[in-house]
């Protein structure tokens, strides 16, 4: 197939999973949207159904599945890899961005944690050094980890494009929270103007998706963790199958704004699906592909990344405000705070403990984006392939 007739099908897919949820929204609401429906950012939730024991358990225990394979891959299938010795650092030092980023996380987090009124700009634009600094400390790690090497080391460039992809990859589910319900919201939101909010939020996701390949990276530093899923059972979806997932994901998402509250997980799972599917139809080479010949370990230590990386941001975001009978009370107009259905109890932080599942396929889309996006642009990059693991 030519690579035109490729982007052409990539594109079509992304106009898919914008429009069509667009589509079931407009005939659902007879074309009459409320004022506060697209409001960006969401500031307040709708009321949304409560506590449901049977749906709560059936979420827990899939949880629970998955954190048995993590735990006791044995039990799934995966065979023991024996592990090749660690690779020490040559020198034991490390780089000048690390602590570049150490002063700009660690500022950060002490004016967002101290409460603190000023300076403005910092309080303002969190986000941006609260990301960055961590994603260059994280670098700066696996540098000294491998005694030179990383992926600002090799490619700084790509680091920056991945940041790029980044904004258009987050903001989609932005986009999707609005026919969900908004499962989050910024109480905080009005402190700035809603456009300035828009360029808050395109600057400050920048720094998203970079924080996935930094954890990964150095999970692979690690030969146990790395080889702890390299070996599992071979999987290999047939075109069929495929094709149906296809179709019913895009009817869920036609739907979605018909039952917010049903179909609310699946605003995490769609767009990794719909996109792994399409790519593997084109023959472009993502993860997924390592499976059929039993390797797991991109897929589920890109799970992994954001599942450790998410909790340090519920972390982060939740201790930059004050909780008074109830109230959030912070400077931050980026606060983020949850309202979601059926599962809403025993908060890890500001999430639901459950809702934590969701960065799981999250780490996952966050490789799926990066290679639609250097495809599409023709960025070289080590993650489009499996070199990276050798």
């Amino acid at each position: 197939m030519k690579a035109s007739l490729k982007v052409f099908y990539l594109l079509c897919t992304f106009a898919g999973i914008v429009f069509v949820p667009y589509l079931g929204a407009w005939i659902c609401f007879d074309g009459h949207f409320e004022h506060t429906y697209f409001q960006y950012p969401p500031l307040i939730a709708p009321v949304k159904p409560g506590f449901s024991l049977p749906i709560f358990v059936g979420v827990a225990i899939i949880f629970g599945i998955i954190a048995l394979v993590y735990l006791v891959p044995s039990l799934f299938g995966f065979k023991k890899v024996k592990a090749l010795p660690l690779n020490e650092p040559k020198n034991g030092k490390f780089p000048t961005w690390f602590w570049a980023g150490l002063l700009m996380w660690g500022g950060t987090l002490l004016v967002l944690w101290g409460k603190f009124s000023e300076p403005r700009w910092i309080i303002m634009w969190a986000d941006l050094p609260l990301f960055w600094g961590f994603a260059l400390m994280m670098d700066g790690w696996v540098y000294k980890r491998t005694g030179g090497t990383s992926i600002i080391s090799r490619s700084a460039q790509e680091m920056i494009a991945i940041g790029v992809a980044s904004v258009s990859g987050w903001l989609i589910f932005e986009y999707l929270n609005f026919f969900v319900d908004d499962n989050w919201i910024y109480p905080a939101g009005e402190l700035i103007p809603d456009n300035q909010f828009t360029i808050y939020a395109v600057v400050g996701s920048a720094g998203l998706m970079p924080l996935a390949f930094e954890w990964y990276a150095l999970f692979i530093t690690f030969d146990g963790l790395k080889n702890r899923f390299a070996d599992g059972p071979k999987l290999t979806m047939p075109p069929w199958l495929g094709n149906l997932l296809l179709i019913i994901s895009f009817i869920l998402l036609f739907f979605i704004a018909f039952y917010p509250d049903t179909l609310f997980t699946l605003l995490w799972v769609i767009p990794l699906l719909v996109i792994s599917i399409v790519l593997e139809k084109l023959e472009i080479w993502t993860p997924f592909n390592l499976v059929r010949s039993g390797n797991w370990s991109s897929v589920l230590l890109f799970a992994l990344a954001y599942l450790v990386q998410g909790f340090l941001l519920e972390f982060w975001n939740y201790f930059s405000a004050t909780h008074e009978n109830g109230q959030i009370i912070t400077q931050t107009p980026a606060y983020w705070a949850y309202s979601v259905p059926y599962i809403n109890v025993y908060h890890v932080f500001e999430m639901p403990a459950l809702g934590l599942m969701g960065y799981l396929p999250f780490g996952i889309y966050c490789i799926i984006w990066w290679i639609v996006f250097a495809y599409l642009l023709n960025i070289p990059s080590q993650f489009t392939s499996a070199k990276h693991l050798e």
